[in-house]
């Protein structure tokens, strides 16, 4: 656990008598905001607390006492020692980075006031990914390959309030933690995870803290000057290649690239076909030889600001090549894949894709391909979402299927509070997580590197902003090719230690020439030292 500071039973009460309703603080843990005890706090005949502000020792009203004020009321000694005691908490998170998700300010405000150490998925778990395997009953397994923390917007991206025939997360959320006996022991309550607006509306913490936070430093755009640059040829390494199993039990997953599987591995092609063929991976590859392609991987629950998407040099046997002599029969619309694990998916329609592009993958970047993305053969489909990159084919068949509606496009699951597409187009910062301390970074030039993408369509700009959205500085991203991502660097001098908050903006432009803009900015705090 990172947080940290035990909420004493009298310093509750007094927050409550202000209004201020406490969120998720662990008991059982020493304060890390500062070894100076408070005050004792008072108590009258009937119980009600006092700090004796204001009142002489032998009573009288506030403004008898007004003389006293002087000597008991030193704003700028006591605004200077509640910052000092409240320096908000630091920790390693799982990529090895020191992060601090709430920014430093001169009064404290963030700890003593929002209490936003204490609120928010990452502050009373180590990481979503953890949060997920360690359910009571199954769910899917993920794993982040760039240093960018999982959030909950990629949970909303399957638990929205309509897809896929999932639970609403905000059923499963309630009813996980209200009177759960970790979370009560936790002081948790709504406000750990939800700002409630002036309007009464209840929304997320993760989404409304960065409007939220004092002590950020606003930068304008003229002022920022920042450096900005794009290729469409950056290639990921193969351990920063996300992970994600639907179907097997951990027990079954492979773990090793052995060329005997290859070697044993039946691949049955038929359906509808003139040509049918039973073939191993290795004879395979010798029967059609390989072609590589650079392409993109992105999942379509790819929500704002996260990662769960790569670009790599894919070798394979083209499903040209494989097409051409299978022959399949006239009126065939589909090909349907079946994975070692079940996995069924009915891939695009041949009007939808370029199939001289699509390749049965064995290998990610010279290397056979990892265990974790379907050793020893997975199909890739550019374009489109890694629902249609089949991992540890078994089957493919081409079918006529009359009941496939073919869509245009990729279409992404809709962000529930905008109503627009989540994550198409997305961006997100992948060199460093969100939070990250960057000792010595005051007055030195600073690289952030981040992608864009939205699928099938092309990027038409990236946007960024270094003072809460009120100026922008543009990149245009013209003749933008689709199948590869945008990979953008912005490079940045802080001036002055502090923390800083970066807005990304992206557009994309649909198929009719009108542009599509993120459903949400991304944002990206960071804190110079």
């Amino acid at each position: 656990m990172k947080k940290k500071g035990k909420l004493a039973a009298s310093a509750l009460c007094l927050v409550a008598a202000v209004g201020l309703m406490a969120a998720c603080a662990p008991q059982g843990s020493g304060s890390t905001q500062g070894a100076e005890k408070p005050a004792a706090i008072t108590a009258d005949d009937l119980g009600r607390i006092g700090n004796d502000i204001g009142y002489a020792d032998d009573g009288g009203t506030y403004l008898e006492n007004y003389a006293e004020y002087a000597e008991k009321l030193k704003y700028a000694d006591k605004v200077a020692k509640n910052a000092e005691d409240n320096q908000p908490a630091q920790y390693t998170d799982q990529f090895g980075f020191t992060t601090q998700p709430v920014p430093a300010d001169p009064k404290g405000w963030n700890v003593t006031y929002l209490d936003a150490d204490n609120r928010g998925c990452l502050s009373c778990h180590e990481s979503i990914e953890d949060v997920v395997m360690s359910l009571p009953t199954k769910h899917n397994v993920y794993a982040m390959g760039y240093p960018t923390q999982l959030t909950v917007a990629n949970c909303l991206g399957c638990h929205r309030n309509a897809g896929f025939g999932n639970i609403q997360l905000v059923e499963t959320l309630h009813g996980i933690h209200n009177g759960n006996a970790k979370f009560s022991g936790m002081n948790g309550s709504c406000d750990s995870c939800h700002y409630i607006d002036e309007n009464s509306e209840f929304n997320l913490w993760d989404y409304a803290k960065y409007d939220l936070y004092k002590g950020i430093t606003d930068v304008k755009a003229d002022d920022a000057k920042l450096g900005l640059s794009y290729d469409q040829d950056t290639v990921s390494d193969n351990d920063q290649l996300f992970f994600e199993s639907l179907n097997n039990e951990p027990s079954e997953w492979r773990t090793d690239t052995d060329p005997a599987v290859a070697d044993a591995w039946m691949l049955t092609i038929g359906g509808d076909v003139e040509n049918p063929l039973e073939m191993t991976v290795t004879e395979l590859k010798e029967k059609f030889g390989t072609k590589s392609f650079v392409q993109k991987q992105g999942c379509i629950e790819n929500a704002t600001a996260n990662a769960w998407i790569y670009q790599a040099e894919l070798t394979g046997v083209s499903m040209k090549d494989v097409i051409d002599y299978v022959k399949p029969a006239g009126g065939t619309t589909n090909i349907e894949v079946t994975s070692e694990d079940g996995y069924n998916m009915v891939a695009p329609s041949f009007e939808s894709i370029n199939v001289e592009d699509c390749l049965l993958v064995t290998e990610i970047n010279g290397q056979p391909l990892p265990a974790s993305q379907g050793y020893p053969v997975t199909l890739a489909v550019p374009r489109n979402s890694a629902a249609s990159y089949i991992k540890a084919i078994m089957t493919i068949d081409f079918v006529n299927d009359p009941e496939f509606e073919d869509e245009e496009g990729v279409d992404t699951p809709l962000d529930p509070h905008t109503g627009l597409m989540q994550g198409k187009p997305n961006s997100a910062i992948l060199n460093y997580p969100d939070g990250v301390v960057l000792d010595g970074q005051a007055g030195k030039e600073l690289t952030i590197e981040g992608f864009a993408d939205a699928y099938d369509e092309p990027i038409a700009k990236v946007e960024y902003s270094l003072d809460h959205g009120k100026t922008w500085t543009t990149l245009e991203t013209p003749g933008n090719d689709p199948t590869r991502w945008t990979y953008w660097r912005m490079t940045y001098t802080p001036a002055e230690a502090g923390s800083y908050l970066l807005k990304v903006r992206t557009t994309s432009t649909q198929p009719d020439g009108s542009e599509r803009v993120s459903s949400r900015d991304t944002n990206f705090l960071f804190n110079v030292k």
